[in-house]
Formats: C-alpha cells, sequence, structure tokens
C-alpha cells in the first residue's frame, strides 16, 4: 500500500472577501506505505514475495471503474489503509491531507468545515469552486457549483470504519467529471460481512501539550442477516478534540475545541453470485468552537499577545451537518458489469466570523462607530445524483467502459453582517443580508476504451461529455447593498479526454505516459448597472475553466522483491483561472489568464526483512502565473501560493511477537517546506511567508485474544509549524491570523472485539 507525505494548508478556504466589503460575498510528501491485502472474494495476482517471504505490495484500487492492483494503474495514486490511520491516531480530513504528496488542506482560521483541498499546486489561495472531487464510495459528495460551497466545504468525514482512502492525483474529468480537474479521493467504507458476526468498541483519550483532553468512542457492528446472502453493519462514533488556543477575550479554557459525531449503517444483498445490493446512510454533525489560528503581527513577526493565543470580540463557531444515502447496485450480465448507483445527499454549513479588527477602524473613519461587528455566513446544498455504466470483462485484447451521469442541485449561500455594541447585541443600522439561492443541473455520458496491442503494451482512450444549466437568483438588503438584481441563468458543454500509453518492459515494472484534461463548471452572475449611466459593471456570466495534464511515470522494482519505486514527472497548464474580482463596489467572480505547475513524485518501499516496511516519498512542485492578473495582485512568473515547492516523508513499521502476542511501532516523519499565503500584491491581502517545519510522529500497538492497546505521539517535537495565514484583516492594521499544527499530543486506544 501506499501513504503520503503532507504539503501545506492555509486558511483561505471560503474566505469572505473582505476587501471587497461584504458584498464580495457575491456572487460567489510523501506517501508513508500501507499494505494491504485484497479482498478474498477477489482473483487478483499476488505480487512476488520478498527475500523472507513476505509482499512488498499487494493493493487493489477502483481507480479506473475497475478494480485492478495500484502499480498496474498509468496514473499517480496513492492509498493509504484504514488500519494504517486507526493506529497512527489520524481521524479528520487535516490529518489525512498531512499523509498526502502534493495536496494542500487550506482552512479558514481552522474551522471544521471551512476547508479546501488542493493538488499539485492547481489554487490560487482563494477558491471559487473545488478543484479536488471527494466521493464516498461511488457517489460523488458536495457542490458542484461556485455558490454552495463546493470550493470552502471540503469533505471532513471522520476516518472510522473505512477500508480505505484512494487519493488520485491529476485531472480526472473523463470518469469522475467537473471539480477533479486536479485530483479526486475517494473514501471506501468497509462492506457488511455476510459470513460473520462482529461486535468492535473502541475507546480512546488524548491531550495536547499545553492544551485540553480530547476523546473517541466508537462502536462497529457486523451482523449477518441470512449467511452468505444479507448482511448490516453499523458504525457510530464521537470524538471531542481538545484545543489549544486561549482567546484572552473569553476566558475559562480553549477557544478552539471541536466535537464529530456521526453514524453510518449499510445493508449489503447478495441473492446470487451475479448480483449485488447495498444500501448505505450516513449522518454526521460538526461543531467547531473557534479558530486554531494564533494572531499574529505582520510587522514584527511575532504573536500579537504570546503563542497560541486570540483575541476575539466575539467567538466563531462553525456548525457542519452532512447526510447521504445511496443504492449501489452491481449485476454480471456476463458480457459486461451493469453498475447502478444512485445518491441523495444534504450539507448545511453555518458560521460567525469576527472581522472587528478590520471594520471598526473602516467604518469608524465614515462616521459608523460599533464596538464591534459580526459577520455569518452560511451554505445550503441539497443533491440527487445517479449514475450507470457498463464495463466490460477482462480481455487481452480490448477493453471498454460507458456510462451515463446526472446530478441536480439545489443550494444557497447567505452571508448577514451587523454591527454590535459593547454587549455584543446587534444594532442598526443593518450593512449587509445577501442571500443567493441556485441550482445546477448537469447530464454527461463517458466512455473508455483499452486496446492492447501486444502482451508488454496497451493504449488507453476516454472522452466525457457535460452540459450543465444554471440558476442564479439574489436578494440583497442593508447599507451596503445595492439594489436586488433579475435572476440570472447560464448553460455550457464541456468535453474532457484522456490518453495514455504503457509499457510494461519485464515483469513488475512499468512506463506510462498520460494526457488528460479537467475543468471546473462556469455559472450565472448577476448584473450590476451603473445606477448613472445605465451601463453593466460585470459581465453576465463566468466561463468554466479547464487545465491540460502532462505526465510521464515509471512503476516497478529497483531490486526484485526488496525495492519498489514510482516516479511520476508532470507539467499542467491551466488556463481561464476563476477568480474572485471587484470593482465598482462590487465583488464577484471572473476568469484570469493562465497558470502553469510542474512536478516530480517519488516514492521508495521496502520489506528488507521480516516483519519490517520501510518508506519514503518526495514531491517537488514548481507552479506559477504565466500571465499577470490585477485581480489576483500577481505578477508573470510569480508563484502560486499555499504550495511547497519540496515536501518529504520518512516512515518505519516493525510487526512482531511480544511475550507470543503481536505487537507493532512505527514511526513517521514529515518536512514541508515554506509556503506564501498570497501574490505581492493581492489587493488589500498582505504576503505572508510561512517558514517550512519538520515533525515526527510515534506508534505503537500490542493485541491480546480480545483486547487491542495502542498508542501514539504526534508532534514529538512540539514544533509550531505553521499551516495557513489569513491576512484579509491585516491592511488597515489588524493581525494576520496563523493556522498552527497541534502542538506535541498523547494519546491511549483500547479496543475490544466480540463475537
Amino acid at each position: 500500500m501506499e501513504t503520503t507525505m503532507r504539503t501545506c494548508d492555509r486558511g483561505s478556504g471560503s474566505k469572505l472577501k473582505l476587501t471587497y466589503l461584504p458584498l464580495a460575498v457575491a456572487c460567489g510528501t510523501l506517501p508513508i506505505a500501507v499494505w494491504a491485502e485484497p479482498p478474498a472474494s477477489e482473483a487478483v495476482t499476488a505480487p512476488a514475495a520478498s527475500a523472507d517471504g513476505e509482499p512488498i505490495e499487494v493493493v487493489t484500487i477502483t481507480a479506473q471503474r475497475r478494480r485492478e492492483p495500484a502499480r498496474e494503474v498509468p496514473l499517480s495514486v496513492d492509498v493509504v489503509k484504514g488500519e494504517a490511520l486507526e493506529r497512527g491516531g489520524y481521524q479528520s480530513l487535516g490529518d489525512l491531507a498531512a499523509l498526502l504528496p502534493g495536496v494542500n488542506l487550506n482552512q479558514a482560521g481552522g474551522a471544521t468545515g471551512q476547508s479546501q483541498i488542493t493538488m499539485r499546486g492547481v489554487t490560487t489561495g482563494s477558491q471559487v469552486g473545488a478543484t479536488v472531487s471527494m466521493y464516498i464510495d461511488d457517489v460523488p459528495f458536495g457542490s458542484s457549483s461556485a455558490y454552495a460551497g463546493g470550493g470552502s466545504s471540503a469533505l471532513d468525514l471522520g476516518l472510522f470504519d473505512l477500508a480505505n482512502v484512494e487519493v488520485l492525483r491529476g485531472p480526472q474529468g473523463t470518469l469522475y467529471g467537473a471539480g477533479a480537474m486536479g485530483g479526486l479521493i475517494k473514501y471506501a467504507a468497509v462492506e457488511p460481512d455476510t459470513g460473520e458476526f462482529s461486535v468492535t468498541a473502541t475507546g480512546e483519550l488524548s491531550r495536547k501539550q499545553g492544551g485540553e483532553s480530547g476523546h473517541v468512542l466508537r462502536a462497529v457492528v457486523n451482523t449477518p442477516l441470512k449467511p452468505g446472502v444479507a448482511a448490516m453493519r453499523a458504525t457510530l462514533y464521537r470524538r471531542a478534540d481538545g484545543g489549544f488556543i486561549r482567546d484572552l477575550n473569553h476566558p475559562g479554557g480553549a477557544s478552539d475545541g471541536s466535537t464529530t459525531s456521526g453514524g453510518r449503517l449499510a445493508f449489503l444483498l447478495t441473492p446470487n453470485k451475479d448480483l449485488s445490493l447495498r444500501v448505505t446512510a450516513l449522518s454526521q454533525r460538526q461543531r467547531h468552537d473557534g479558530t486554531t489560528a494564533e494572531d499574529m503581527n505582520l510587522a514584527t513577526m511575532q504573536p500579537v499577545d504570546g503563542a497560541d493565543t486570540i483575541r476575539r470580540f466575539i467567538s466563531e463557531p462553525v456548525d457542519v451537518g452532512n447526510d447521504l444515502v445511496s443504492l449501489a447496485i452491481k449485476a454480471d450480465l456476463k458480457w459486461a458489469t451493469l453498475d447502478v448507483i444512485s445518491g441523495w445527499q444534504r450539507s448545511t454549513n453555518h458560521g460567525r466570523m469576527d472581522p472587528s479588527a478590520f471594520y471598526v477602524p473602516l467604518l469608524g473613519a465614515a462616521g459608523i462607530n460599533a464596538a464591534g461587528y459580526a459577520l455569518g455566513y452560511s451554505f445550503y446544498n441539497r443533491k440527487l445524483t445517479q449514475e450507470v455504466r457498463l464495463t466490460s470483462p477482462r480481455s487481452k485484447i480490448f477493453e471498454w467502459l460507458a456510462g451515463a451521469f446526472y446530478t441536480s442541485e439545489d443550494g444557497s449561500k447567505n452571508q448577514h453582517m451587523d454591527p454590535l455594541n459593547a454587549e455584543r447585541q446587534p444594532v442598526a443600522p443593518l450593512l449587509l443580508d445577501a442571500t443567493f439561492p441556485s441550482t445546477f443541473r448537469e447530464a454527461a455520458l463517458f466512455g473508455t476504451g483499452t486496446y492492447y496491442t501486444s502482451q508488454q503494451t496497451d493504449l488507453s482512450l476516454g472522452v466525457r461529455r457535460s452540459q450543465n444549466r444554471q440558476h442564479l437568483d439574489n436578494q440583497l438588503s442593508g447599507l451596503f447593498a445595492p439594489a436586488s438584481q433579475p435572476a440570472a441563468d447560464s448553460s455550457e458543454g464541456v468535453t474532457t479526454w484522456m490518453l495514455t500509453a504503457r509499457w510494461r518492459p519485464a515483469a513488475r515494472q512499468a512506463l506510462y505516459a498520460r494526457v488528460a484534461s479537467g475543468y471546473r463548471p462556469g455559472g450565472p452572475l448577476p448584473v450590476i448597472r451603473n445606477p448613472l449611466t445605465g451601463e453593466p459593471l460585470n459581465k453576465p456570466a463566468f466561463r468554466s475553466d479547464s487545465l491540460w495534464s502532462y505526465e510521464l511515470g515509471w512503476k516497478g522494482d529497483l531490486l526484485p522483491n526488496l525495492l519498489a519505486s514510482e516516479l511520476a514527472l508532470y507539467q499542467i497548464n491551466w488556463k481561464n483561472m476563476q477568480v474572485f474580482s471587484g470593482g465598482g463596489g462590487f465583488g464577484g467572480i471572473s476568469n484570469a489568464g493562465s497558470a502553469r505547475s510542474r512536478g516530480l513524485e517519488w516514492t521508495l518501499r521496502s520489506a528488507p526483512i521480516a516483519g519490517w516496511r520501510l518508506s519514503s516519498a518526495l514531491s517537488v512542485i514548481d507552479a506559477k502565473l504565466l500571465d499577470a492578473s490585477s485581480d489576483l495582485g500577481g505578477k508573470a512568473g510569480e508563484r502560486l501560493p499555499d504550495t511547497a515547492r519540496v515536501s518529504t516523508a520518512l516512515q518505519a513499521d516493525r510487526e512482531f511477537q511480544l511475550g507470543g502476542r503481536d505487537a507493532y511501532v512505527g514511526a513517521t516523519a514529515r518536512y514541508t517546506g515554506e509556503r506564501f499565503n498570497t501574490f505581492s500584491a493581492a489587493p488589500g491581502i498582505p504576503l505572508y511567508r510561512m517558514p517550512g517545519y519538520a515533525t515526527v510522529d510515534l506508534r505503537g500497538g500490542i493485541e491480546f485474544e480480545q483486547f487491542a492497546l495502542s498508542a501514539f505521539i504526534r508532534n514529538l517535537g512540539d514544533r509550531r509549524g505553521q499551516t495557513a495565514a489569513d491576512t484579509t484583516l491585516s491592511s488597515l492594521g489588524g493581525p494576520g491570523r496563523i493556522n498552527l499544527i497541534a502542538p506535541r499530543t498523547f494519546g491511549l486506544q483500547l479496543s475490544k472485539s466480540f463475537k
């Protein structure tokens, strides 16, 4: 298996473009190895054993919509096994991103549910829409449009009872559609087992150095309803994460604690060997009390009031809810396999931000005096998806896949801003209340074909044709709001392509070349007109942006059965970049010029002697603007924000016998290079440099007959790594908000199984 290394993250996720006043609402590493066994029901040829009889790698994935060994897939893929996440105490999207090569998690002030995930440098800092797709099993999760939090609400699913997480790097537009232009993350849950009853209960206690304690409680029940035919699997979990940031204006404990509660219920029916039906229901609620950011004086580059402290006039909570119901039907028709996947989902996201440091001096100069300000925001999205596809049987000559996809989304985006008195109560005048109801409809046809020109070579071609229609309305009121504008509509068609060539010069050796494209949908904009001339101040729509990726890769053994490696070189050309823009007091979305990202990803994995697993990985990214942009404040040749040029990680794991019991120990060391939060002349957003940092994690455990005891230490050296920088409040003297990695954290976990 594989894992990954952490690149960087930044707190701009759903950055509310305060520089354009509230109206900006507008409209708007390296892998750490994980070795996995293939499912017993799956016929997968095991790799050759190492000198001590253990395989270096046996892992299967569904990256190309059919199960196949990861080392056979002609693209860059990482697989993180669920067991490895549990052993290391990794339980959130932030933890996962810390392991992934070339992947950034950008969080708005560190708040749960206000985050964006990016890969390979495909980001301008403030994302209009998502560039990485998130999947739960075979169902896409999250909004595809720019108006329901799609670019700033990456799914932070509790990492419990997962078989693995697949991470596909580079554009996946042919098979996965809109929003997968940078890559894809797929959460794969453990399926119900029709053969065995089992119950596992787990408790965990943890504590942060200088911070507060946390805990995790979870239980998994698997029960056959009819042996060999039907089964049910239920998972319940609750995670309370202790904070470490202190708000000096609100004493009484850490201000950044969070809780995540959720459950998953799955039913599997296999009436015969050619048919299976799986129904899954998932629900999760998250509450974050505040940010994991400290206040930084940008002039002195020192904390304003000391390490791990902030001052907020009001608290900044975030509440996120995610619900999903899905049905997956798989039927073997002999001449093809039929997959029918239906999904219904609902996402809600409510938060509040304290922009007082910016607006108190700004509006005070305009004669509006208030003790502070509160900026509330929310996203809502309800989404239906339907996918049908046919996949040919395995063949030594020609394989094909064909499918159709449809999605229907109803979303809404809202911001509300009030002045506050000394008692933190809203007072007149209302500054802004802006709501943008929206709809998004997309239909697509897609297909791929692979022709084996010989036993050593093959060519694959894929194409997807998508057509979307969008509708955007608006209701605006308040001192800063223009009059509500007529509703807007847009329609566009986009075609994405994929071409790969693969050559296997020897057993367990493969060279590949891959060319692929991806895109994000454009969308409508309400037209704001000059009240004196009647001339429009903005365009009625923004266009889709797109990119082409060119990748060369090699996967194989350096030393037969002892040392395996993967190497990928890529260049991404990105054009018509979607960016936030402003003009005439109006904030909206527009298209900028072009950017380019070049990079290298290299991993090594070894099983030198019995019980040992070693791995290392390196990610190098050179991402820059090709065209100057006044909206971004970037010059041609300037580095894209939030991406470390160099990231690396080392991992060592050993499994052994201790007193006749299975035991293990492991360590992971990671380094993330320096990053910048924005461009040199970004309007109203001062540039900030985040220095590089390194961390070390330790883990160990022992298994008894019915119990398992494990422990972990995260950030052993107690480093103060900076993962994000939000300086939108700093142009008028406010502090920068600098997100930090958690301090040294100790954890102890106890599990008990019943069968």
